[in-house]
């Protein structure tokens, strides 16, 4: 049986060698005598990890918003973030584009954090294996963790409160890549005359597609559309992938350029598994094959630069030996005489460029939204709209009417509705509060629950306010039966305002109601009427469908006193909005610089609904 080969360190070679060196050997010569006895030390620096996730190709279960797109968690910007639908459970993939040592695993959390989650690891993206499993209470994260693997996945199955969660930065440090080794040049053999043989010429190494020269207009890109296949399902990602790419694994970087791409259909790519006939999937540039098309991605975007003040991104020809050189002659043979109107007029054409810009930043801060007012949070929106077509549902199984709401407020995993009258009792799954004042019930059930095919028109008024220290706040504006007034600086009321016509007009409950704004100093969005006089309106106030009214200021005493007589009819569903302080006014907010709404008789609310989920525990 061999001895075990001992690991010979500096200090063992010391001790060996022998006691009677000379002492007058060189120290050169002995230093570099234990240098190679002790052969080559192991360079520690080189193994430390180092950060391998960022720009990497990373997808997401889903997007909160386009805004939001998974990349921005791995793109070293830490004021840009990923944030996901409202619900559970959600998860966030990085692709390492090859299967490494990885050591450890970094999370920045914005406020919507996962309080239980776990980090997996897989080799080929289909079977994972789990690293790390923890409760997040938000901020920075930190996950000693060691393996092989290429994908490393963020897979969150609770939120810390009623939004989705959201991630600044998601680091992976693992192994570095490794520098290939130059091959060292052999010096060639001389050569040697033979009687010819023969010759069998090596098999030529396979050279890649070359790709193609495209042209299109400024702004083109690569893409494809998705189209059915001959048995009548879709597409798969790995298979287009694998089609142009020549790679099945390469699809991160198709579904990374799509994100955030609004498609034909209104909807955008978040689950990579899933595509629909029709759909734009952007391709990378060296994608080569029949079917990839390229021009100006095709979908719901915004409207493009004007082509006579966007500059031609298309190089301008080479001028011909006879053109250059008639320029060159023009260029010195003009007299002072001309060059001196022509700078004049240069220099006026620039002051009107700077007064126009002058203008248009003025009449900008004096109108602030007035691109368009009608938008609105739709995945909180549809979460709600879910929850309220369930309860309808259960109110029918069980014979009950629909109680009257005055809001909706979600907090933690729970919906809470605050009645107009008391009721009792409730269909499961709502729970009475003592007073008969409150039905509260599990969002789960409420997102499971069978769900109501009947019109939602009897919340038509519901606004999301936003977010308040327990979660989400919505109120019934009919319930006001009077004027509501919004004051504040002018931006801040006019965002405010921006907010509340898109809950009005945009949400899956509203029911396209009419839009009229009154009197100046408004945005002037093309959706909405714009008069200049409340007494042009006011006899067109029926009772009826409603409508929604934006007064510029407070009406006269005359004019309060018809809007009383008009919401005394309990069938008049008009809400009537002033923008500033209306001594009538039955709700009265005010929205300030700080982002916090506040009225008094609700809790206060974080109107931009960037920080106000409360963390957990505090």
């Amino acid at each position: 049986m061999s001895e075990r080969p001992k690991r010979i360190t500096r200090l063992s070679v010391a001790a060996a060698l022998p006691t009677a060196l000379p002492t007058a050997l060189p120290i050169a010569l002995i230093a570099a005598l234990l240098l190679t006895l002790a052969g080559p030390v192991p360079a520690q620096a080189q193994d430390d990890p180092v950060l391998i996730s960022q720009g990497q190709p990373t997808v997401a279960s889903s997007l909160e918003k386009p805004e939001f797109p998974a990349r921005q968690a791995v793109d070293g910007n830490p004021n840009t973030r990923w944030s996901s639908a409202f619900s559970d459970p959600q998860w966030l993939r990085i692709d390492l584009g090859r299967v490494t040592t990885v050591n450890r695993v970094e999370i920045d959390w914005e406020v919507s954090y996962a309080t239980d989650y776990r980090i997996e690891l897989s080799k080929d993206g289909e079977s994972w294996e789990t690293h790390w499993v923890g409760a997040g209470d938000g901020g920075k994260d930190v996950m000693n963790i060691l393996g092989e693997a290429r994908y490393v996945r963020m897979y969150s199955g609770a939120r810390s409160g009623t939004a989705g969660n959201s991630i600044w930065e998601m680091r992976v440090y693992g192994a570095p890549k490794p520098t290939p080794t130059p091959t060292p040049t052999k010096k060639p053999k001389p050569q040697v005359s033979v009687t010819p043989k023969a010759v069998v010429s090596p098999s030529p190494t396979p050279t890649p597609t070359p790709v193609p020269s495209r042209s299109g207009p400024p702004g083109s890109v690569l893409y494809y559309v998705v189209r059915e296949t001959p048995d009548g399902t879709f597409e798969k990602l790995n298979d287009i992938s694998e089609r142009f790419l020549g790679d099945r694994e390469r699809w991160p970087e198709i579904a990374a350029l799509t994100e955030g791409h609004r498609q034909p259909d209104g909807e955008y790519l978040t689950d990579p598994r899933t595509l629909t006939p029709g759909w734009v999937l952007r391709m990378p540039k060296d994608a080569t094959g029949k079917g990839l098309k390229f021009g100006p991605l095709p979908g719901y975007e915004g409207p493009s630069p004007s082509p006579s003040v966007t500059p031609s991104l298309e190089p301008s020809p080479t001028p011909t030996d006879e053109v250059a050189g008639t320029a060159e002659r023009a260029a010195v043979v003009v007299p002072w005489p001309v060059i001196l109107p022509v700078a004049g007029g240069v220099l006026v054409i620039g002051l009107l460029g700077l007064l126009v810009a002058w203008l248009l930043k003025r009449r900008k801060q004096a109108e602030p939204f007035d691109d368009s007012l009608l938008r609105t949070d739709t995945s909180a929106a549809w979460t709600v709209d879910r929850a309220l077509r369930v309860l309808m549902a259960a109110c029918e199984r069980d014979g009950l009417d629909v109680p009257g709401t005055t809001g909706v407020f979600i907090e933690g995993s729970s919906m809470r509705l605050r009645l107009t009258n008391p009721a009792s009792p409730a269909p499961e799954p709502w729970q009475v509060s003592e007073d008969g004042q409150s039905w509260s019930a599990p969002l789960a059930k409420l997102q499971s629950g069978a769900a109501s095919e009947s019109p939602t028109s009897r919340f038509s008024r519901l606004v999301n306010l936003g977010m308040g220290e327990t979660g989400r706040v919505l109120v019934d504006f009919s319930v006001a039966r009077g004027v509501i007034s919004l004051d504040g600086p002018t931006r801040v009321r006019h965002e405010v305002l921006r907010r509340w016509l898109g809950e009005l007009t945009g949400n899956p409950w509203s029911n396209d109601p009419r839009v009229v704004m009154v009197g100046n100093g408004l945005p002037r969005p093309e959706q909405v009427e714009h008069l200049s006089g409340i007494e042009q309106v006011l006899p067109e106030l029926e009772v009826g469908d409603g409508g929604v009214l934006v007064l510029s200021q407070a009406p006269s005493t005359a004019q309060q006193d018809q809007l009383a007589a008009k919401f005394s009819s309990p069938d008049f569903t008009w809400v009537v909005i002033v923008l500033g302080q209306s001594p009538s006014a039955k709700w009265r907010f005010t929205a300030g610089d700080d982002g916090w709404l506040r009225s008094g008789f609700l809790p206060d609310v974080r109107f931009d609904e960037q920080t106000a989920v409360r963390r957990g525990g505090e």
